[in-house]
């Protein structure tokens, strides 16, 4: 028996670590997201925020960096119909 775990410990000190490799990734809105990318994460229905795709021990992880996300807005002075022409 202490054969057995001195045997044991003997592996676990000479087994090399298991690191994360170089192209980390999260996966956030069904997409895969390289480390230190930004999305808007989509959270059910009604959540949305800001967040970057971080390693945090050996793992990837969304790190939130803001609530909401931007939105596009079309000027109020402008629509698809109209067209103006100087002249």
């Amino acid at each position: 028996m202490a054969t057995g775990i001195g045997l044991l410990a003997v592996l676990v000190l000479v087994a090399p670590p298991a690191f994360a490799g170089q192209d980390c990734e999260c996966l956030g809105n069904g997409k895969k997201v390289k480390e230190g990318g930004i999305v808007c994460l989509q959270i059910g229905s009604t959540t949305r925020y800001m967040a970057r795709c971080e390693r945090n021990l050996n793992n990837t992880s969304w790190k939130k960096i803001s609530d909401g996300c931007p939105v596009a807005q079309m000027s109020p002075w402008a629509s698809a119909g109209t067209i103006h022409q100087p002249g």
